[in-house]
This record gives C-alpha cells, structure tokens and sequence, in this order.
C-alpha cells in the first residue's frame, strides 16, 4: 500500500502580514520532511477565488519548486481542474514537470466544484463533465501523436502542431480522477482512470459499494490513454501527536471548520444547478445548515473512521479499515483549519516513523497496466 500527503494550501482568519509567503514555505518544509521520511507521494488542489480554504491557485508552479527541493516522493495534481485550463497547456506542463522531477509525476483531472470558479471563469455547471471529457481524451493523444490536431466542441487545434516536450514516463504519467458520486467513479473505470476519492463525510459503508463498482467496470476499460491505472486513493484527514486527548482537542475545531467551509463551497453548485444530473450527488449540501456542524458530527466522523486523530495508533486503524474496502493508497491531509506549523511537523515525524512501514508493507490489489503488457 502507498502513503502520500494531500494538500489544501489553507490559511483561517485573521490574517496577520505575510501570511501567504508563511503558509506556502511551511508546506514547502513539510514535503520537504515527508521525502526525508519516506512517504510515497504529495498532492496539491487547483483551487481559486477560495479565502482561506485553499491558496493552491497555481499548483504548476509550485510542484515545479517541490520538484527541486525532494529527491524521490512522486508529485501529484490532485487535481488539474480540465475545464479551466487549455488542454495543450495541461499537456505541456505535465511534461515539463515530469522532465524537471526525473518521472515523478501523478496526473489527476477534475472538473471543479464551487460556483465561484466556475462563474469566475465564465463556465456553466452544465459544461463542466463535457469539457473535461473532451480534454482528458485530447492531453494523451498529445503525449503520443506527432504531429496532433483535434477539432471538438469545445477546443480546436488546427493545423496540426508539435505539442512539446513530451514526459519521460512512458507511455506517459499515471492518469486519475478526483470522485464523490457513483457516476464518477463508473466512469473513472470504464475511461482505466485512478480514482481519487474525495468523500470526507461520506460513511464507509457507502464508499465501499463505490469501489466495488470502480473495479467492476474498470475490467472492461476503454482507456483515455495508454495505461490503465486500477488504483483507488483515500484521504485521511486527522493530526498525530504525542498526547492522544490534547491532540484532539487541538485538532477538533479545525476539522469542524473545514468540514463546514467544504459544505459551503460545494452548496454553492447544488443550490444553483438543481436540475443537473452531474451534479446531483450534491443534493444534501443543498439543504446545509452550518448549526449541524457540531461535536455530535465530529462524533461520526471519528466513530466511522472517516478521520484519524490521536495517537499513531489511529492513523494505522483508520488506514486498515481504508485498505478493507478497497483502497491501494492513503492520503494524509493535516494542514487544515488553525493547526499549527509545528505540530504539523510532528504528526509527520510520528506517522513516518510508526505508520509508513506498515502500512507500506500490506499487499494491494491495485496495478497500472499499459496497453498489450504485464501489470505493474
């Protein structure tokens, strides 16, 4: 099994001066240790317009500095969101980072969820699957044909063009997809995408028949590309520390504003796109009521080990219950909400020393698979 870090990029109010330049270093230092340490991968959001929740408005850029500061922890988008972006662009700047990191690069697509994006950047909710569609099909084309021309719905590339460079990764950087609802985790399968879940707040037992239907559909794959990566990634939200209580203490009330600033977000779309199917699985976050988010919810999120918090003890369980239902990867998110850079760091140190080698030594059932060879 693997073990990465996924990252925000938060900073909570109030803000004191220089509190961007803060948080950007500090996570800088964090993947910094995690590489020391031995942990798998370290992934970062495309988010924008977003105060406080996510300051990753260009992940490009700032993977490109995490490239040169590590030496062997793989790089993820998690995720590139399509519809904003130019395909040839994404395409161009996967390749150069992959370049630039030796081969380390996870290539994760979405297709976004907030109306601040989305109206931010000119788009209806409804054209947000197309746009992706259209463009996770176009980017390994790119990767694979020389020269490359489309001509699509929502993109043109006429005449044909040389998109360069190409990535190292042959046949090209593992291909994923960020997914909540059945319905994308159907199609990450039958497109032979890695599935990225985000399902904080979703129980266990619904999470599980979804990747029960990832794997049934990914057995007769049309891939978008070239491989086709059978892989599904879990997020475990949580901090590790020394003193189990006190580190609850500290890690409850940032993990209730996180969960009721996501439910805002996301609230956004269902309450404005009532009628779209693609969007439908939102249809709670519709009726949010942020007096909900209480004790009583950190409760559930705890007693269905939708979160990790504690001592390394609950890191290992909650990853265990993750790897039973179906999982090949964990990612910790810690950076969140008010917790401090330092005990940040510590929770690394405690889960890299206690945590990563076993987990790193359960047997998964996960593999990438190029068109016409062997499983890897």
């Amino acid at each position: 099994m693997k073990a990465g870090l996924i990252y925000e990029i938060e900073s909570v109010k109030p803000h004191a001066p220089g509190h961007e330049y803060k948080v950007f270093w500090e996570t800088m230092a964090q993947i910094e240790l995690a590489d020391r340490l031995g942990f798998d991968s370290v992934w970062t959001v495309e988010h924008h317009f977003l105060s406080e929740f996510s300051y990753c408005s260009a992940p490009e850029v700032f993977l490109a500095c995490v490239s040169q500061r590590t030496k062997r922890i793989r790089i993820g988008h998690g995720v590139v969101v399509l519809p904003f972006n130019h395909p040839v662009r994404v395409a161009e700047r996967i390749a150069v980072l992959d370049i630039m990191s030796n081969g380390r690069v996870e290539f994760g697509t979405g297709r976004a969820t907030s109306m601040a994006e989305i109206l931010g950047f000119g788009m209806q909710p409804q054209d947000t699957r197309p746009r992706w569609t259209e463009a996770v099909e176009m980017i390994p084309r790119m990767w694979r044909e020389d020269p490359f021309s489309h001509r699509g719905q929502y993109w043109t590339v006429e005449p044909p063009v040389s998109v360069i460079p190409k990535p190292i990764q042959k046949p090209h950087p593992p291909m994923w997809v960020a997914a909540t609802n059945p319905a994308t985790f159907a199609l990450a399968g039958e497109r032979g995408l890695g599935v990225l879940c985000f399902t904080l707040g979703v129980a266990l037992q619904d999470v599980a028949p979804r990747i029960a239907l990832y794997r049934e559909k990914i057995r007769d794959a049309r891939p978008a590309g070239l491989t086709i990566n059978n892989q599904v990634s879990m997020n475990i939200m949580g901090l590790i520390g020394d003193d189990a209580g006190e580190t609850e203490e500290l890690a409850r009330d940032s993990i209730l504003w996180y969960v009721r600033r996501g439910f805002e977000i996301v609230s956004t779309v269902a309450k404005a796109t009532p009628s779209d199917q693609t969007y439908s699985y939102l249809s709670s976050a519709a009726k949010f009521d942020p007096d909900q988010i209480t004790g009583d919810y950190y409760s559930f999120l705890k007693e269905d080990d939708l979160i990790a918090v504690g001592g390394p003890d609950q890191a290992l369980r909650v990853a265990r219950r993750y790897r039973e239902i179906g999982a090949d990867q964990v990612l910790f998110f810690m950076q969140y909400g008010r917790i401090p850079h330092e005990r940040i760091m510590r929770s690394l140190e405690l889960v890299g020393r206690q945590v990563l080698p076993e987990i790193q030594s359960w047997p998964t059932a996960g593999a990438i698979t190029e068109i016409g060879a062997a499983p890897r």
